[in-house]
C-alpha cells in the first residue's frame, strides 16, 4: 500500500533529507551516454554519471555524442540531445512545492514531459531560449534553440553566424510560445507587442530573432527527437499481438458494468450505504499502540523523522544515540548521533503523553549507524515520543484543534549559542487535513555574532498519515528581525518536520532547522531545535475506510510505490444503488494530500462487493472522471486507461492481527488488468499468505496483457502496524538502502521490470485484505478473504 509515512520517508531520504541546499536536490541523471558535464553554480565542472544530482544554477553540456535524461523531483523527464547546452535557473526540491520552474535552453535540443510542478503551477513552469519563451500548459514537447541560414529551420547550422531561431513542437498537452520575454514590459500583441501562439498536440511553432512567430510543418530533426529521443535504432511495429486475453477498450467499458464477483444481486441496504454493518473494532483501541512504536525527530543542519520499536533504540545514560528504522517502513537506515556532550536533556509526562528530548553538542550525524556521519556545526537536537495511534487517525478526523508547546530544547546556532523559543503553536484543521505552524526564535549576540530573531510560519501544511513537512521551497516562510523574508531572499532557508504522537494524537513532535546568510559572514546563523506539543485527545473511534487506488495518469512515474493509498471518512466513499463506488478521496500527487475523485463522465466497467468482509472493488473507464482539490477541478481522462479501486468496509478501530500463526487468503474478486495503451488483460492468479508470528506476508500476481505474461512475487514483506504492506522493484535513489522484495519476470521478455504490489488488511483481526498492483504499467485490484474466517 502507498503508506503516507513510508512514502514520506522514501522521498525525503532520497535527498538524503533536508530543505537546505546542503542536502536537497531538484533532480538527478537517470540516463547518461557519451560526454556529458555539469557546471555547478560555484563554477565547479563535474563529469556526469547516472545518479549525479542537479540543482538550480547548474548548467549541463552534452558533447557531439553525449545524451542524457534527467528525472526531476516531481517526476518530470528532461532528455538532452547531443551538442546541447542547458541551464536549470529555478526548480523546486520537493514534489509538492508551490514554487515554479525556469529552464533555459541556450543551444541544442531537448525533450520534456512535465511533472507535478507543472500540473500544479502551469503559469509558473517556463522554458526560455535566446529568442523565445515557452509557457507550459502540459505536458510534453521538443524544443530546439540554435541558428539557421535565412532563419530557415531546414538550414540549421552547426555553429553561429546565422539567424537565431527556436522551434517548439508539442507532443502532448499545449504550449504558449512567445517571441522574447513574455514577462517583460511592453505593448500587448494586438497593439504590436510580442505575439503568442498556442499549440496543441502535433503542432510546431517557429520563432526567429527577427520577431517572427508562426506555425510551420514539423522539421524532420524535430520529428526524430519527438519519436526517438535517445537516438536508439528505430523499430517497426507497435504493441505486441494480443491473444484472447487482450482487447482494446470497447463499448462495455464505456457504458456497461460487470458485477459478478462476490456481488449481491439485491439492492444493498444498511447503515453505510453498501448493505453492510459497521465493523466494531473499538476493542482494538484498548491499551493504545500495541507494538511499542516510537516517533523520533532529529534536527541538526537538516531534519529527519522516523519510527523505531523501543528495543531498536540505543541510549547512553538514558540519552538517545541511534535507532534502527522500523522494518515496516522498508528503509534500512540506522540514524546515529556519535560523540559530543549531552545537553538540555528533559522529560515530560502528562495525561498519558510522554516525551524525552535533548541535544548532543559537537556530535556527528549519520544515517547508516555509528561512525557513518559528519560533524554537525553546533548541536544535533532530538525528541522521542510514542507513535500516534491509531496510525490512520489524522486522515479521518474532522474539526479543528490547537496544540501548544509544552517542552522544547533551547534553540542553538552553529557556535552552540543557546537562544530562546519565543513562541510555538500548531493550529490544526483535521477537516482539511492541514495545519498551520508558527515558531518564534531569538538568538543573543555572542562571540562576535550579532544573533537575531526569526519568525517561522507555515500555513496549510498537508497532514498525511500523521506526518507533516514544510520547507522554504513550498509553504514555510521565515522572516528575520531585519525584515528579510525567505520569500524574496534565497539566503534565508530551512524546514520543519514532525508527526502527531500518543494515543488519540494528543501530542506532536517537531524538529526545525534553518539558515540565515543575509548578513555578513560573521553574522550567519544556522539554528536547530525540537519541540513537543500537546493538544486535546482526539476521537480514536472515528470511523474510516482504508483504500487503494491505481495511477492511470502515471503521476507516480518511476517511483518505487506505484499505487495511491488512502484512508477515507465513510461519507467520502459514495456508491450507487448497486454498491458501485462513484466517488472517494485519494492523493493525486506523488506525495501526500487528499483530493476528491468523482466518476463524472466515465463509467463503472467492473465492480464487486463482498458482504462478509465489506470489501468493494472496481474499475472506472471510458470518458472523463473528475478530480477536485485546492479549489480547482482537473479532468482525469480514462478513454485509454482505467482507474482501479479497492476499499475496506467501515470500521471504528484499527486492525489487530493474530499474535501468532499463519493464514492463507482466498481471492474473492478482482478487476481485469489494464495498461495505458487501452489494453485489457486477464488476471490469471493472485495469492496472499500471512505469517502473523513474523508480521510478514508472501504475495504473488500473474497476469497476461497485450501478448505479455507478467509474474510477480515477494516473500517476507513486512506488515506496517498490523494493517499495511508494500513490495516494490524499481530505480532506487543512490545511497538509499531500500530492500526490493518484489521479483518480476515476463514472457517473452521485459528488461528492467518495475512495479509494486501494495495492500491493506481489513476487519477486527484482518479477515479481509485489499491489494493493488502496477507491474510494468499493467494495473489491477484484488480482494481477499482469510481462509476459515
Amino acid at each position: 500500500m502507498l503508506q503516507r509515512k513510508k512514502l514520506a520517508s522514501l522521498l525525503l531520504l532520497a535527498g538524503v533529507v533536508s530543505a537546505g541546499p546542503a542536502f536537497a536536490q531538484s533532480g538527478s541523471f537517470t540516463f547518461v551516454t557519451g560526454e556529458v558535464n555539469v557546471q555547478r553554480k560555484d563554477g565547479q565542472r563535474v563529469a556526469v554519471t547516472k545518479g549525479t544530482p542537479v540543482n538550480p544554477g547548474d548548467a549541463i553540456v552534452t558533447g557531439t555524442r553525449g545524451m542524457a535524461q534527467l528525472t526531476m523531483v516531481d517526476q518530470a523527464k528532461i532528455s538532452l540531445r547531443p551538442n546541447t547546452q542547458f541551464q536549470i535557473e529555478q526548480y523546486a526540491d520537493r514534489p509538492d512545492s508551490d514554487q515554479g520552474a525556469l529552464l533555459n535552453l541556450i543551444r541544442g535540443t531537448l525533450r520534456t514531459f512535465t511533472g507535478l510542478i507543472a500540473s500544479r503551477n502551469r503559469d509558473r513552469f517556463v522554458m526560455k531560449t535566446k529568442v523565445a519563451t515557452v509557457g507550459i500548459r502540459g505536458s510534453g514537447n521538443v524544443l530546439f534553440a540554435g541558428t539557421a541560414a535565412d532563419c530557415d529551420p531546414a538550414k540549421v547550422e552547426a555553429s553561429g553566424g546565422g539567424c537565431d531561431i527556436t522551434v517548439n513542437h508539442t507532443i502532448e498537452g499545449s504550449h504558449a510560445v512567445t517571441f522574447g520575454d513574455f514577462g517583460a514590459p511592453g505593448l500587448p500583441p494586438q497593439q504590436g507587442g510580442a505575439q503568442t501562439l498556442v499549440t496543441g498536440p502535433g503542432q510546431t511553432v517557429l520563432v526567429t530573432g527577427r520577431g517572427d512567430v508562426r506555425y510551420i510543418p514539423t522539421p524532420q530533426f524535430i520529428a526524430d527527437a519527438a519519436t526517438n529521443p535517445t537516438g536508439a535504432a528505430k523499430t517497426p511495429g507497435g504493441a505486441g499481438g494480443g491473444g484472447d486475453e487482450t482487447r482494446n477498450f470497447g463499448p462495455n467499458d464505456g457504458s456497461g458494468s460487470t458485477t459478478v464477483q462476490g456481488t449481491s444481486t439485491t439492492t444493498p441496504v444498511g447503515n453505510n450505504g453498501l448493505g453492510f454493518s459497521i465493523t466494531d473494532a473499538s476493542g482494538n483501541l484498548i491499551g493504545g499502540e500495541p507494538l511499542g512504536l516510537n516517533d523520533i525527530v532529529i534536527a541538526g543542519g537538516s531534519t529527519l523523522a522516523g519510527q523505531a520499536l523501543s528495543g531498536d533504540i540505543t541510549r547512553e545514560a538514558g540519552n538517545f544515540r541511534s535507532y534502527r528504522m522500523y522494518s515496516g517502513l522498508s528503509v534500512a537506515l540506522e540514524p546515529s548521533l556519535d560523540g559530543g556532550v549531552a545537553r538540555d536533556v528533559q522529560t515530560y509526562s502528562s495525561g498519558g503523553l510522554n516525551y524525552t528530548l535533548g541535544r548532543w553538542e559537537g556530535a556527528s550525524f549519520g544515517y547508516f549507524g555509528p561512525g557513518t556521519g559528519g560533524l554537525v556545526p553546533g548541536s544535533a537536537h532530538w525528541i522521542i515520543s510514542g507513535s500516534g495511534f491509531p496510525a490512520y487517525l489524522s486522515d479521518v478526523l474532522t474539526g479543528t484543534a490547537l496544540y501548544g508547546a509544552v517542552v522544547h530544547t533551547s534553540p542553538t546556532n552553529q557556535n552552540n549559542t543557546a537562544g530562546t523559543l519565543t513562541g510555538a503553536q500548531l493550529d490544526v484543521n483535521f477537516s482539511n487535513r492541514t495545519l498551520t505552524a508558527t515558531i518564534g526564535v531569538n538568538m543573543p549576540a555572542a562571540g562576535g555574532n550579532a544573533g537575531g530573531s526569526w519568525q517561522l510560519t507555515a500555513p496549510d501544511v498537508p497532514i498525511t498519515f500523521g506526518s507533516f513537512f514544510a520547507s522554504t521551497s513550498d509553504r514555510l516562510r521565515i522572516t528575520n528581525g531585519n525584515g528579510q523574508s525567505s520569500q524574496t531572499n534565497s539566503s534565508l532557508y530551512g524546514s520543519l518536520e514532525g508527526s502527531f504522537v500518543g494515543s488519540g494524537l494528543q501530542g506532536a513532535a517537531v524538529g526545525y532547522s534553518f539558515t540565515d546568510q543575509t548578513g555578513t559572514s560573521g553574522n550567519h546563523n544556522t539554528v536547530n531545535g525540537v519541540i513537543g506539543f500537546q493538544g486535546p485527545t482526539q476521537n480514536m473511534a472515528a470511523q474510516y475506510r482504508d483504500g487503494l487506488v491505481s495511477d492511470p495518469m502515471g503521476i507516480l512515474g518511476s517511483a518505487l510505490v506505484r499505487n495511491f493509498g488512502t484512508a477515507n471518512r465513510p461519507d467520502e466513499v459514495t456508491a450507487d444503488a448497486q454498491g458501485r463506488v462513484t466517488a472517494f478521496a485519494a492523493p493525486f500527487q506523488i506525495y501526500g494530500g487528499h483530493q476528491s475523485y468523482a466518476i463524472g463522465g466515465a463509467s463503472v466497467a467492473q465492480s464487486g462487493i463482498d458482504p462478509e468482509t465489506g470489501l468493494v472493488w472496481g474499475r472506472w473507464s471510458g470518458g472523463v472522471a473528475l478530480v477536485t482539490g485546492g479549489g480547482q477541478q482537473q479532468p482525469l481522462a480514462l478513454d485509454r486507461g482505467s482507474l482501479h479501486y479497492v476499499f475496506s468496509g467501515v470500521q471504528n478501530g484499527p486492525v489487530a492481527l493474530p499474535l501468532t500463526g499463519t493464514a492463507t487468503y482466498d481471492l474473492i474478486g478482482h478487476t481485469s488488468p489494464t495498461d495505458t495503451l487501452g489494453n485489457v488483460g486477464t488476471l490469471n492468479s493472485a495469492t496472499l499468505a500471512a505469517d502473523f508470528s513474523r508480521r510478514t506476508v508472501d504475495l504473488g500476481v500473474n497476469l497476461t496483457i497485450a501478448g505479455q505474461s507478467i509474474n510477480a512475487s515477494a516473500n517476507s514483506v513486512p506488515i506496517y502496524r498490523d494493517q499495511y504492506f508494500s513490495a516494490f522493484r524499481g530505480v532506487v535513489p543512490p545511497g538509499l538502502p531500500v530492500p526490493q522484495l518484489l521479483n518480476i519476470t515476463c514472457q517473452p521478455t521485459c528488461p528492467n521490470p518495475i512495479g509494486s504490489v501494495d495492500g491493506f488488511f481489513a476487519g477486527r483481526s484482518g479477515q479481509g485484505a485489499g491489494m493493488m498492483y502496477n507491474l510494468n504499467g499493467a494495473s489491477g485490484a484484488a480482494a481477499f478473504r482469510r481462509a476459515g474466517g
